[in-house]
């Protein structure tokens, strides 16, 4: 191991290095810029600083993999250390003219391919930590072939408000969110450098099949949401910062041609572009705020490479789910780096390499149609109508009811919860083992002669081509036709809709997701997409189907969706929308149903006793409050909201 003194970094240097002014920007806007300054031949330093917010930096130091080595990093002056409320650690000076700092997580060391890739973490070891009136420090020790990310916000005397932000925390930012992308809980603001990994959006986990953490603007958009929904909610500048700080970061990761390239399942560094559609849905947000030049000439780029990804069928322009599709030769590596056999098809005169995949195709059509929103360019208009033309005939297909209808009574036995399934006769029994074991597998043949995505009892499949069945995918599909119906509400979707939410009412859906590890993330799905439709609806039923839902993700363990908040740009526009109130009692959860049109919240209590609604914040006083029978519940004074119910108050009822 080398000497501790092999390398000493100390805090104030670090966010004004020598030479910092000659430095061009790497990213730069009228909001925010980034410099990438090398250190030596292995470190290197990322620095966001905020025309805006000029008393606050974030530092991203990467210490590169070499041999096995130690570092101090230290302070001068007298500082106390203090376990943020907000996660992570803060540093506040004794002297009022010394800077105060966020330490938002603990040093990390990790492990990369050449593709950027991680293919590992682990906790970095602590050496020594010296403390005396001179200073602080902390000794790390880094052993070979591993790199170490550490990162570090600078708030300027004049910011203290930031730092007092952090300490003391709303009941609001104290509250669990989920992003379905990487299937975790994530609490914010410190949340969000499990993220964002030297400047670069991540999954926090690391997914199948490659098992590594791979670039994911997905999450980067569910992280955009609740610090959007956050900033609306408390006021709190440095939400504002972590949302520019997001969205220049997602900017980072955009090749020249417009596109992001993931790699989730191949060394090709192939692109998804479910998470091309997640950046442009940011961007196209972000923009409408800031009306940042960079933000649009980005979605711009973004817009003119999805345009072009797309297979012409019989029935419209078809947006693929990914480059792989692009080639058969693309399809072989797949298959050979995951074991993913495919079958090539012509199925609706598509490409034989097409998987007619319905979600990432709706998710296209909204992405296209909120960039005209945001920018006015209306040069894609064409392309979405076809694309509408595709859709609508895909779900237009009803053959083969008779046959569809038989194979689906046996594949709704392999969708009961356990209790269900254990309880049937042994016949069907039987039944369902050969269903799941013989008949799901082979359901895209079936599917290839009678080419259908909405089922008999209003379930909606994935997928037309690909050889797996996966009905989790169902939320996804009902949330996603619920933001086609916001954005183009001429399209004849209510039937579905409302077929696709009585198929999860009537059955034992939510409970056959929720019994395994690997099917939750489908009730946070579910949620969502509950959210889409009340915002759409003011049907009484599917709130109290939404707070079942949420009384569930409770139970589980689970956050809640970010769009919960009520941040989203798809729902709301920037200027209409309503902060998400804070209950005074942590344990109520809030659903923020405003969506411009009028103001409306959910709170559903899931404790064994009834709770008061108390805020941090006064409630707009025009709300009219309903119990879980539709019963209104009278006032002044405190809402009073029943054990394991709910109670919903809006405006214009």
């Amino acid at each position: 191991m080398g000497k501790i003194d092999a390398i000493q970094l100390d805090l104030d240097r670090l966010f004004d290095p020598a030479g910092l002014e000659q430095v061009a920007p790497r990213l730069a806007g009228p909001h925010f810029a980034r410099r990438e300054l090398p250190l030596n031949d292995l470190d290197s330093l990322l620095l966001d600083s905020f025309p805006g917010a000029p008393d606050a930096a974030c530092a991203f130091l990467r210490l590169g993999k070499g041999p096995a080595r130690s570092v101090r990093v230290g302070i001068s002056g007298t500082y106390r250390v203090v376990a943020g409320e907000s996660g992570g650690w803060l540093l506040l000076p004794a002297e009022p003219d010394r800077p105060a700092y966020w330490l938002s997580q603990a040093p990390i060391l990790r492990s990369q391919d050449a593709l950027g890739h991680v293919l590992a973490e682990r906790p970095v070891s602590l050496a020594g930590l010296n403390v005396s009136p001179a200073g602080l420090s902390v000794d790390l020790r880094l052993p070979a072939d591993w790199h170490l990310d550490w990162v570090v916000w600078r708030f300027a005397p004049g910011a203290a408000a930031l730092a007092d932000g952090l300490e003391r925390p709303l009941t609001v930012e104290r509250r669990a969110y989920f992003l379905w992308s990487s299937k975790v809980n994530f609490t914010l603001p410190a949340g969000v450098y499990h993220f964002l990994l030297h400047g670069q959006v991540y999954t926090n986990d690391f997914v199948w099949p490659r098992n590594w953490k791979f670039h994911s603007e997905l999450d980067a958009h569910g992280l955009y949401l609740g610090l959007d929904g956050l900033h609306l909610a408390t006021g709190k500048p440095l939400y504002g910062l972590l949302k520019l700080q997001m969205l220049y970061s997602v900017i980072s990761a955009q090749a020249e041609d417009g596109g992001w390239r993931q790699g989730e399942w191949t060394d090709l560094m192939e692109s998804h572009y479910r998470l091309q559609n997640a950046a442009m849905l940011m961007l196209a947000a972000g923009l409408e705020e800031y009306g940042d030049d960079a933000l649009r000439a980005a979605l711009e780029k973004a817009a003119a490479f999805l345009s072009r990804c797309t297979d012409q069928t019989d029935i419209g322009h078809w947006f693929l789910h990914d480059s792989l599709e692009d080639s058969e030769a693309n399809m072989e590596i797949m298959r050979q780096q995951t074991n993913t056999p495919w079958i090539p098809s012509r199925t609706l005169g598509k490409s034989p390499t097409n998987k007619l995949i319905l979600n990432t195709h709706l998710d296209a059509m909204v992405a296209l149609e909120r960039y005209r929103d945001a920018t006015g360019d209306g040069q894609y208009a064409q392309l979405v109508a076809s694309a509408r033309d595709a859709a609508r005939g895909l779900l237009a297909l009803r053959p083969a009811e008779a046959l569809y209808r038989m194979i689906y009574r046996a594949i709704d036995l392999t969708l009961l919860p356990e209790d269900r399934a254990m309880a049937l006769p042994l016949p069907l029994r039987l039944l369902k083992r050969l269903t799941w074991m013989w008949l799901t597998p082979r359901m895209h043949r079936v599917k290839r002669l009678f080419p259908r995505i909405v089922m008999p009892g209003g379930l909606i499949e994935r997928h037309i081509a690909p050889m797996h069945y996966d009905i989790n995918y169902h939320p996804v599909n009902v949330m996603d036709l619920a933001r086609v119906r916001r954005r183009f509400p001429e399209e004849d979707l209510d039937g579905i809709l409302t077929g696709a939410v009585r198929a999860v009412s009537t059955s034992g859906l939510l409970r056959y997701w929720s019994e395994a590890a690997n099917r939750r993330f489908a009730v946070v799905e579910w949620a969502d997409a509950l959210y889409q439709l009340c915002t759409l609806s003011p049907d009484p039923d599917l709130r109290g189907r939404l707070a079942e839902t949420l009384l569930l993700l409770h139970d589980l363990g689970l956050g809640l969706p970010p769009a919960l908040l009520g941040g989203d740009a798809e729902v709301t526009r920037h200027d209409r929308r309503t902060p998400c109130p804070s209950p005074t009692d942590g344990r109520l959860l809030v659903a923020n149903l405003s969506h411009g049109a009028g103001v409306e919240f959910l709170v559903v209590n899931p404790a064994r006793s009834p709770l008061a609604l108390d805020t941090e914040s006064p409630l707009p006083a025009d709300l009219e409050w309903r119990d879980a029978q539709g019963l209104k519940i009278p006032g002044p004074g405190s809402i009073l909201v029943q054990q394991r119910s709910w109670a919903s108050g809006r405006t214009n009822p």
